[in-house]
């Protein structure tokens, strides 16, 4: 289990392993699961019944088609937001709040229903619960009838929104289910509130077409009087002015044009005649100033030019004026230019008048046009709504009313049966994963086979008929049938050159006597001695002829085809000589003698030989069985000794 929850390869968890540690709980597991499930039985039994009733209607829709608009007042309806009513769409959180319950309340009587109304005032807590209010400083305060009635009606509301159930479908119809300990009063509540929700859905809908005829109204009196006074405006300002505004402007427009290109065509040629006059007083009159004049203003060779300083009117024909005319011209063109400037300013002021005057007048058309427009929609407008507000008809679909069952609907039986089982399962599991920790063992080969980090690995089973069996017989069943799993272990432990063998075994179906004798049978030759020394605490229960055969510090208990096994000389007994001085070299004395010595300890013995004999050349094999034997008991033999072979089972 240690190596299912810490790998040391990755931090995943094998759901493999994980599965083969719940198998070995199965039992376990099933216990608890079938408890689960018989106290799931006996809560099913015992709680009480509770009924489900259920109401299903639909609300009437009013829309602009219910009755016929003639031309666009459908559209104009539409726009305004006065072509009836939307949709109803089911009000759930004003259904379930507090001031539609105590509407209810006074028809259904919450207070008096022991289901509903659970305030108790003078409940008293638990022991367990006193004490652990007391510890944290947590008094339960004393209360006036004020928060008393408050507290009543806070379980109300909490239990009505639990037991309330309202559903809308997509076809727009309602139901609304109500659960109960009384079927007839589940069913009461249920139609009830159904009735409620038709009633304040009807109410709403005439108080909405009331108000919205009010508003139509209001505003139709205030679009007349908007209307007549825009139109008052506009004619009285027509009146004001003796001509319309449009034409006075217009007239006026071409008036000031007309001005302006007559400066222009002054101004052009109070300029030649200024430059002409210059060239006079300059006495510069040939022909290349001639040209230069007419290069600057081509208005010279133009007829009206040369009519103005009274010359040949002919283009070809030149002469230069005398400079008394052509300043009498000059100053006749400079009073023309100042009196059509005043002129053009004159123009210009009647000009913007005229503008202004265009301005107010096609603003107060335009507010005429638009009050009028405005009150022609909504007369109109009130009209129709009129006609709507006259007919009201209730469309409410009632599609079943709320009748008592007969059936409870909790509690589910057969889903606290399940849930109950469920339980005990998840707790099984859990108890069984907790003692799998606690207990530390290996589950599976696998899990075993990491623990020990062994190079030879097999199964200890086909060994199992050698237990407690003589040499001679192992001998004979060895002979009649072999064991690979001994081959193996015999060839790995002569590649290792190992004088020494430690069989230790934790919680196994074998000894490491039994494996040790087997093994060593297997190994003997006709030049190969082999011992085996068993320093497990049933050695000393064993009893020993006195005709023995002497060997360093042992002597030979059994012996056959050139195996010994060996036991401590005089009254001491194996592990009693394992505490003794110079164990190391009375164990490496015997190689002396023998080829190969088997040192054998089970369980907690096993560990005491293992640090004896630390930081030897000892080839080291163990025995371990799945569900038995503890990790960190393979672990403490694995840092005392590493394992070369692994016998499981």
């Amino acid at each position: 289990m240690q190596d299912l929850l810490n790998s040391e390869s990755n931090d995943e968890i094998d759901l493999r392993e994980l599965f083969i540690t719940l198998w070995a709980y199965k039992l376990f597991i099933a216990g608890t699961c079938a408890l689960g499930f018989v106290f799931g039985g006996y809560y099913a039994l015992n709680a009480d019944k509770e009924f489900t009733s259920a109401a299903i209607f639909k609300l009437g829709q009013d829309t602009p088609n219910d009755i016929s608009l003639s031309g666009g007042l459908g559209a104009l309806a539409d726009i305004t937001g006065f072509g009836g009513l939307a949709t109803t769409i089911l009000p759930t959180d004003q259904i379930t709040g507090r001031i539609f319950i105590e509407k209810l309340d006074a028809k259904l009587n919450f207070q008096a229903d022991s289901y509903f109304n659970t305030y108790n005032p003078n409940s008293v807590d638990p022991i367990w619960k006193s004490l652990i209010k007391s510890a944290i400083g947590w008094q339960k305060s004393s209360t006036d009838a004020t928060d008393a009635q408050e507290a009543i009606w806070q379980g109300i509301v909490a239990k009505y929104s639990k037991n309330i159930v309202l559903d809308e479908t997509p076809d727009g119809s309602i139901k609304i289910v109500v659960t109960h300990v009384n079927p007839q009063r589940a069913a009461k509540i249920a139609n009830a509130i159904m009735n409620e929700v038709i009633s304040n859905t009807k109410n709403k809908k005439d108080t909405e077409q009331d108000q919205q005829l009010s508003y139509l109204s209001n505003t139709l009196a205030r679009a007349l009087s908007d209307l007549e006074v825009s139109q008052s405006n506009l004619k009285e300002f027509a009146l004001e002015n003796s001509a319309l505004p449009l034409e006075s402007f217009a007239a006026g427009s071409l008036q000031l044009d007309a001005l302006r290109e007559q400066l222009s065509r002054a101004s052009e040629l109070h300029e030649a005649v200024a430059a002409l006059s210059l060239m006079l007083q300059n006495k510069t009159t040939d022909q290349e100033n001639y040209i230069a004049l007419r290069q600057q203003f081509p208005i010279v060779d133009q007829v009206e030019f040369r009519r103005v300083l009274g010359q040949n009117e002919i283009i070809s024909s030149w002469s230069w004026p005398e400079i008394s005319s052509v300043k009498a011209v000059f100053d006749t063109l400079t009073e023309r230019k100042s009196r059509l400037q005043s002129q053009i300013n004159v123009s210009q002021i009647a000009a913007e008048r005229s503008g202004l005057a265009l301005e107010t007048y096609a603003k107060l058309e335009r507010e005429a046009k638009v009050a009028e427009a405005t009150y022609t929609v909504l007369i109109e407008q009130v009209k129709a709504q009129s006609m709507v507000a006259g007919y009201r008809p209730d469309k409410t679909q009632i599609y079943e009313y709320a009748s008592a069952s007969i059936n409870p609907s909790a509690p589910n039986r057969s889903l606290i049966l399940n849930l109950g089982a469920i339980l005990g399962l998840f707790v099984g599991v859990a108890l069984s994963l907790a003692l799998a920790l606690r207990r530390g063992v290996y589950y599976s080969k696998n899990s075993l086979i990491t623990g020990t980090q062994a190079r030879l690995t097999a199964s200890v089973r086909t060994l199992l008929p050698l237990r407690n069996k003589s040499l001679n017989n192992i001998n004979a069943m060895l002979v009649k049938k072999p064991r690979p799993v001994l081959r193996d272990m015999a060839v790995e432990i002569h590649k290792s050159g190992a004088t020494q063998v430690v069989v230790t075994s934790s919680r196994s179906k074998l000894s490491g006597k039994d494996a040790a004798r087997a093994l060593a049978s297997y190994m003997k030759s006709d030049t190969m001695k082999v011992a085996v020394i068993d320093f497990s605490s049933r050695a000393k229960k064993l009893d020993f002829d006195d005709e023995m055969l002497s060997v360093e510090s042992f002597v030979i208990s059994e012996h056959a085809d050139l195996i010994s096994v060996l036991r401590p000389d005089g009254d001491l007994t194996a592990m009693e000589l394992l505490i003794q001085r110079g164990f190391c070299k009375n164990i490496q004395s015997l190689n002396s003698t023998f080829d190969l010595v088997f040192l054998c300890a089970d369980n907690g013995d096993a560990i005491s030989l293992l640090r004896a004999l630390e930081g030897q050349k000892t080839f080291h094999i163990t025995l371990a069985r799945t569900k038995k034997t503890k990790s960190t008991t393979l672990a403490q033999m694995r840092s005392l000794l590493p394992i070369q072979g692994l016998l499981y089972d």
